[in-house]
């Protein structure tokens, strides 16, 4: 008995001494502040260059709302046009006005369920000073498709042109669990030399950046993941993430949670 309490004492401690490597310098807890202090929307009906199904919204009530420490991002089926086109979903994305570089991640969140529903905590480049996309990259810390609750996958796109890129990352990943039904925390850790996937302090994916990317475009290892990106949180209906499998709209009179509800968001640095 006094050989266990030791080694759950030495456990305990290797566990703060673990944590108190990381300094957390920006979150977001969603306790009812105004969301315009943080984040900034994206609007309209364009596609977002994925097909995608849905318009977005600014802080409607209807698609984002905070609710007893929650973020909760809702897809409707509702037709709604921006004046160019029309599509017949409504939902919300939300960008940070901080941008970042290198730290760890993570967000608390728990996932929708239903066909082609497609919620995302993920990072864009602010200045894309390596060109247009994928040219500065991108970083997808969590993606995952509602008609598969335990899977969730991870990646980074980079390359050349939007008909010459590349990507890196998990597969989809099957975990032990349906990610509608608890809230369960995702992160990336990036460093200048890696990055790590992370679900629930689970390390299930790693990417070296020790490497050039794609030679006619970036000069150095790392490129172009070693520049600022700053985090964006959305709920996508349908497009391209679901390759050819088909998908009408009246099919989402059918989805069991068209909610994706957020905790908090983090960022953490490493305190040297």
């Amino acid at each position: 008995m006094g050989k266990l309490s030791i080694l759950a004492l030495i456990a305990i401690c290797t566990v703060s001494l673990a944590r108190a490597d990381w300094e957390l310098v920006w979150e977001d807890q969603f306790d009812g502040n105004d969301l315009f202090v943080n984040w900034k929307f994206d609007q309209g009906c364009n596609g977002w260059g994925n097909n995608e199904l849905e318009c977005y919204t600014v802080n409607r009530p209807e698609n984002v709302r905070q609710e007893n420490g929650i973020l909760v991002i809702t897809a409707r089926r509702e037709w709604w046009d921006d004046g160019q086109t029309t599509l017949p979903f409504t939902s919300t994305r939300m960008l940070t006005h901080s941008n970042f570089l290198y730290g760890k991640f993570e967000i608390r969140a728990r996932l929708p369920k239903g066909k082609h529903l497609w919620p995302a905590f993920w990072m864009m480049p602010t200045f894309s000073e390596y060109g247009e996309w994928p040219r500065s990259g991108e970083i997808d810390i969590m993606e995952y498709r509602g008609q598969r609750p335990t899977n969730t996958l991870g990646t980074i796109h980079y390359g050349e042109s939007k008909e010459n890129k590349g990507q890196s990352g998990s597969p989809e990943t099957t975990f032990p669990y349906d990610f509608s039904q608890d809230f369960h925390v995702f992160g990336l850790d990036w460093s200048p030399t890696k990055m790590m996937w992370i679900v629930d302090d689970r390390v299930y994916h790693e990417e070296t950046l020790e490497r050039n990317f794609w030679e006619s475009v970036y000069t150095a290892n790392g490129q172009p993941y070693d520049k600022e990106f700053h985090i964006i949180i959305n709920l996508a209906v349908g497009g391209m993430f679901f390759g050819d499998e088909p998908f009408d709209p009246i099919e989402a009179d059918g989805w069991e949670k068209p909610t994706y509800e957020i905790d908090w968001i983090r960022k953490w640095t490493w305190r040297m």
